[in-house]
């Protein structure tokens, strides 16, 4: 997966490299610097309150004692976004931007649990994901509420 990963991240990088090669052709030389530098500039700002916006919703719903409905996957597809900000290029600031758009990002975020989910053959119910708030009443025990006691009367032990 990491392999896989890497690779698609330089297939990316090589591609990014001929398209700014086109560009400073077509537009200038720092004309394009300067597009790339802003880009760059714009898109940290998205990253910083796009990964307020998922930490503050993931917190919410952990709070409220329910899952989170985008959660730790809408937090990596936002730090991936930020990753492919930092790398130059154009391609992977338009990549990285469209992570930060939150329908964009919650539709890949769908389609990769899908596809992980059948590539595994496992569902999880909701109700195994029941979360309680701290200071939440529990819910009842089907059990005994205390340990059963073992009378330990009349055992020997070895002295």
């Amino acid at each position: 997966m990491l392999l896989r990963v890497l690779s698609c991240l330089l297939a990316i990088q090589l591609l990014d490299l001929g398209l700014l090669v086109l560009l400073s052709r077509s537009i200038g030389f720092w004309t394009t610097l300067a597009a790339v530098l802003a880009v760059g500039f714009v898109g940290s700002a998205f990253a910083r309150r796009e990964s307020g916006r998922v930490w503050r919703s993931f917190q919410g719903a952990l709070s409220e004692g329910r899952p989170p409905e985008h959660g730790i996957l809408d937090g990596m597809l936002v730090l991936l976004g930020g990753v492919l900000l930092l790398l130059p290029g154009v391609l992977s600031d338009v990549i990285g931007l469209a992570l930060f758009v939150p329908p964009l990002r919650r539709a890949l975020a769908k389609r990769l649990r899908d596809r992980w989910s059948n590539g595994l053959g496992v569902t999880v119910p909701h109700a195994a994901w029941r979360i309680r708030a701290p200071g939440a009443d529990a819910p009842p025990r089907s059990g005994p509420a205390t340990p059963p006691v073992i009378d330990t009367t009349g055992v020997e032990t070895p002295d």
